[in-house]
C-alpha cells in the first residue's frame, strides 16, 4: 500500500471484530475471559442480540448471540445468558441472506458445549436444523478423507472448534497438523478456543510445549483485536493491488508486496493462502486475485494446476475449498479473469455460463463471501470488461444494468445504506467498460465519495461478518481517481 494507506492501517487490524470469536475466546477460563465478557456486555443490541443487524445477516446474528449466551453461562452469568437464549427466538430465519461459512457446524458445536455445561439446548428453527444436518454430513465426509490432516488441502483446522464433544478427529493430530507459529490453530481464535476446551475436556496428551503455546495464544487475546482470523496479509495485498491498478495507483511498496506474494505462490503447493504461510489451504480466489494484481505490476501470469482439483465438471464452476457445498461468485469471476489472461477459452466458457445462470436466477446475485450484491455485480462488471467473449459481454451488460438500478439517492451504493466499500466496487465496475457512456451515475458517485470518510462496516462473510479494513481506503481513492480520469470531476 502507499504511505497514506499504510498510515491509516497502522491503527487498524486487518479484520474488524468478530462477535462470535470473542465469545468463543470468552468460553475459556483464563486471564482474557473478563475483558471479553465485559466487551460483549457492552456490545449487546437493544433487541438482546449480538452480531450483525438481523436484516444484514441473520446467520451472523444467530451464531454470535448463541455463542455469547453459552459464554455467559460458562462464566456463571445466568441472567444475561438466559436473556440471550430468549433473544434467539426473535431472529427471523426465513429472510434472505448469505450463510456464514460453516454456520450449521458452529451451532452444532455450541449445542455440545452448552450440554457439557449442563444447559438445555434451545429449540432451533427448522432452517437452522437443516443447516446443522448439512454441515454435519459434510464434516463426517471430511473426517474420513485421506487428506483431512493435510493443512495444504484441508480446512479441518479452520473449523477445529467442531472437535468439541466429538470423536470424529484425533485431537493430538489436529494440533500437530494445524498449529501455527503463533500458537493458534489455523490462525482462527474461535477454532483455537474450541480445541483448547476439548483438550481440557478430554485430558488429551498434547505435547506440553504445544499446549502451552495454544493456551498462551488464547490468554493474550484482547476483544478489540479478535477477528475471525488473526490476520490476512495476502488477502489484503491481493485485493488492494488489484483495485489500485484500475486507477494506476500502484506505488513501489505495493509492487514489492505483490512481487513477493506471486513468488510465494509460484513456490507453493499451488494455491495462495489468505493469511500467508499458515495452516489454512490456499484457494483459487486469493490466488487468481494475486496473479491479476501481479500482472498489473509486471509479474508473470501462470496457470494454477491445483485449482483444477477444485473444478466441478458437473456444474462448470470452481469450488473455493474441498467439500464446499456451493460455489462462490467471486471465486469464479476472478478465476474467469485469470483464464482470460491465460487465453484458456475452453475452460472460460463453462465458468462464464455458470456465472450467467447465477446472474439471471430469480434468487438474486451475490457472492457467498459478501453480504451485499454490489460486490458481486461490481466485480462481474469490472472483470468481464477485460474479457473478449460473448458470454462475458452479456454478463457485463446485465451486471452494469443492475448496478445502475441499485444506485442510492445520495449517489452511493449500499445494500442498506451507502458505504465507501460498496460504492468503490460499483464505480470500478462501471468505469472499467470503455463503451460506458452513462456517466451521470459516476458523477453522482463522485459527489458521495467526495464527502464520505472511509467507514469500516462489516460486509464480508467468513465464520462471522467482518470488514477487510485495509481495502476500504484503497477503494475510496481508486474510485475517485478513476472518476477523475474520465474527466468527470
Amino acid at each position: 500500500m502507499n504511505s497514506a494507506s499504510a498510515t491509516e492501517s497502522d491503527h487498524l487490524s486487518d479484520l474488524s471484530i468478530s462477535w462470535y470469536d470473542v465469545a468463543m475466546v470468552a468460553l475459556v477460563d483464563g486471564p482474557q475471559r473478563a475483558a471479553c465478557l465485559d466487551w460483549l456486555a457492552g456490545q449487546r443490541r437493544p433487541d438482546g442480540t449480538w452480531g450483525a443487524d438481523r436484516t444484514v445477516a441473520w446467520h451472523d446474528t444467530y451464531v454470535a448471540t448463541y455463542a455469547a449466551a453459552v459464554a455467559f453461562h460458562a462464566a456463571g452469568h445466568a441472567t444475561i445468558a438466559e436473556e440471550a437464549v430468549n433473544a434467539l427466538s426473535g431472529v427471523r430465519t426465513d429472510t434472505p441472506g448469505c450463510e456464514t461459512l460453516t454456520f450449521g457446524g458452529l451451532v452444532d458445536t455450541l449445542d455440545r458445549i452448552a450440554a457439557s455445561l449442563g444447559r438445555q439446548t434451545p429449540r432451533h428453527p427448522d432452517r437452522v436444523v437443516q443447516l446443522i444436518h448439512e454441515e454435519r454430513a459434510k464434516w463426517e465426509k471430511m473426517s474420513t478423507w485421506e487428506f483431512c490432516y493435510d493443512p495444504e488441502l484441508s480446512i479441518a483446522g479452520y473449523c477445529a472448534e467442531r472437535l468439541f464433544g466429538s470423536d470424529h478427529l484425533d485431537l493430538v493430530r489436529v494440533v500437530e497438523s494445524f498449529q501455527t507459529g503463533n500458537g493458534s490453530i489455523s490462525n482462527s481464535p474461535g477454532a483455537s478456543a474450541g480445541v483448547l476446551l476439548e483438550a481440557r475436556r478430554r485430558g488429551a496428551r498434547i505435547a506440553p510445549l504445544r499446549l502451552r503455546r495454544l493456551t498462551d495464544y488464547i490468554a493474550t487475546r484482547r476483544p478489540e483485536t479478535i477477528g475471525y482470523l488473526d490476520h490476512v496479509p495476502h488477502f489484503g495485498t491481493a485485493w488492494s493491488v488489484m483495485f489500485a491498478a484500475e486507477a494506476g495507483l500502484i506505488d513501489g511498496a505495493m509492487a514489492a508486496k505483490s512481487r513477493a506474494m506471486v513468488e510465494e505462490l509460484a513456490d507453493s503447493y499451488g494455491l495462495l493462502c489468505p493469511v500467508g504461510p499458515a495452516t489454512i489451504p490456499g484457494d483459487p480466489d486469493t490466488s487468481a486475485c494475486a496473479l491479476t494484481a501481479g500482472a498489473a505490476t509486471g509479474q508473470p501470469v501462470f496457470g494454477l494446476p491445483a485449482a483444477e482439483l477444485l473444478y466441478d465438471e458437473s456444474s462448470g464452476c470452481y469450488r473455493t475449498y474441498f467439500f464446499e457445498r456451493d460455489g462462490s461468485v467471486s471465486t469464479n469471476i476472478h478465476m474467469a479473469g485469470l483464464l482470460g489472461l491465460l487465453g484458456e477459452h475452453a475452460r472460460l466458457g463453462p465458468v462464464l455460463n455458470w456465472l450467467l445462470d447465477r446472474l439471471t436466477d430469480d434468487g438474486g446475485y451475490r457472492c457467498k463471501w459478501h453480504s451485499s450484491p454490489v460486490y458481486a455485480l461490481g466485480e462481474t462488471a469490472r472483470v468481464t470488461a477485460k474479457l473478449d467473449h460473448p458470454t462475458a459481454r452479456r454478463l457485463g451488460e446485465v451486471a452494469r444494468a443492475r448496478l445502475r438500478e441499485l444506485q442510492n439517492a445520495d449517489g452511493g451504493w449500499g445494500a442498506r445504506q451507502s458505504t465507501v466499500e460498496e460504492t468503490g466496487y460499483a464505480v470500478l465496475g462501471l468505469a472499467a467498460d470503455p463503451h460506458e457512456t452513462e456517466h451521470a451515475f459516476l458523477k453522482r458517485a463522485a459527489g458521495f465519495l467526495s464527502g464520505a470518510d472511509p467507514d469500516y462496516r462489516p460486509l464480508w462473510i467468513g465464520k462471522s461478518l467482518y470488514c477487510v479494513n485495509p481495502l476500504v481506503p484503497v477503494l475510496h481513492r481508486a474510485a475517485l481517481a478513476r472518476i477523475e480520469q474520465l474527466a468527470l470531476l
